[in-house]
């Protein structure tokens, strides 16, 4: 199992997907707080957050991470990738919040560590399903 974890996560895709994921995280608490300032909800800023930021994920991503053209259809496909990870990052913070009052801020923050792995599995499963290389050797 070790050689398992060590083959996905200790490569230069997932480095470089960490890079970007760093950025992309700053980017999405400042967005975050910035929502919470305005007196948005923090379950909801979160989800606003998250979703303002997948853009420049998406791009860096596809460029950097995927070395794939991009498309409406992988940017449309894109999001479901985010799914399990907004759930999961949801959840934390709400319980983290609302269950053992850890400020609002800081109950984003603490999703980090298992919302970034979660998005790399499911982004690489859908940036290899709706690949256009993948398309091109089915077709051929």
């Amino acid at each position: 199992m070790w050689n398992k974890l060590k083959e996905k996560f200790l490569n230069k895709k997932f480095l470089t997907f960490g890079v970007i994921g760093g950025f992309n995280t700053v980017f999405a608490l400042l967005v975050n707080r910035v929502c919470i300032k305005l007196g948005i909800e923090v379950g909801i800023a979160s989800i606003i957050a998250d979703i303002i930021a997948m853009i420049p994920s998406y791009i860096l991503n596809m460029k950097f991470t995927y070395h794939e053209e991009m498309s409406w259809k992988s940017f449309v496909t894109f999001p479901l990738s985010y799914v399990p990870g907004w759930i999961i990052s949801f959840l934390i913070v709400e319980v983290l919040h609302r269950g053992l009052g850890v400020p609002n801020q800081y109950a984003k923050l603490v999703s980090v560590p298992i919302y970034i792995p979660v998005n790399f599995l499911c982004m690489s499963f859908i940036v290899g399903r709706f690949s256009k290389k993948k398309q091109e050797t089915l077709k051929a």
